[in-house]
């Protein structure tokens, strides 16, 4: 394979990287009880242990190569390195039924058993560009994988986002901020008022 079509798979894998953050507008991700948890979520610095709520030290593990595959290292740390698996976990403890653990820790799942089963070793083991056509063939339901694999997939990928730029390194380094869309000018050229749209009784 080479560079440009890795780089080609790469850029249509990050493509819904917001479009799924979009549409956890829609499935209650970023509703109260998810912001309010989200606030509440703190890092635990390197070298202290985590104690995982809903994944198991192993799925955490691969859930940090997933979040690194879905938003990866560049001049910014990746979504693993800055510990969203983490608060992946965090949020499904505080704001997620029984029913969403078992998706989320089925498509943990099914990411490894596939990995095994295709190219004969585990997802960690793969190089970032096996890693990215794996998991874009999830997102887009191609064989082996079925469309309820792809939709809860595309939940884990939201949650990713979420945590990413709602962090400080995502909010701080990767999003620009304008109080004023576009900017604000404070100076304009006033050239008479042609009209008004209502006075001042309405």
């Amino acid at each position: 394979m080479t560079v440009e079509h890795t780089n080609y798979s790469r850029r249509r894998f990050l493509q819904g990287v917001l479009i799924s953050l979009g549409a956890g507008l829609s499935n209650g991700l970023i509703g109260d009880s998810a912001l309010a948890a989200a606030l509440n979520y703190r890092v635990v610095p390197d070298g202290e242990p985590y104690q995982t709520k809903v994944l198991s030290k192993e799925q955490l593990m691969l859930l940090k190569r997933v979040c690194n595959t879905i938003i990866p290292a560049t001049e910014t740390p990746g979504a693993g390195d800055i510990g969203v698996h983490g608060f992946i976990d965090h949020q499904l403890y505080h704001c997620y039924d029984l029913n969403v653990h078992n998706r989320m820790r089925a498509i943990l799942s099914v990411i490894e058993t596939s990995s095994l089963r295709i190219y004969g070793h585990s997802f960690a083991q793969l190089n970032g560009e096996k890693q990215v056509v794996h998991l874009t063939r999830l997102e887009t339901a191609a064989e082996p994988f079925s469309e309820q694999q792809r939709t809860d997939f595309k939940q884990l990928k939201a949650l990713v986002c979420f945590g990413y730029y709602t962090s400080e390194t995502g909010a701080s380094q990767e999003l620009v901020y304008q109080a004023y869309p576009g900017g604000f000018k404070g100076q304009i050229a006033y050239r008479g008022q042609a009209g008004y749209g209502s006075l001042a009784y309405y």
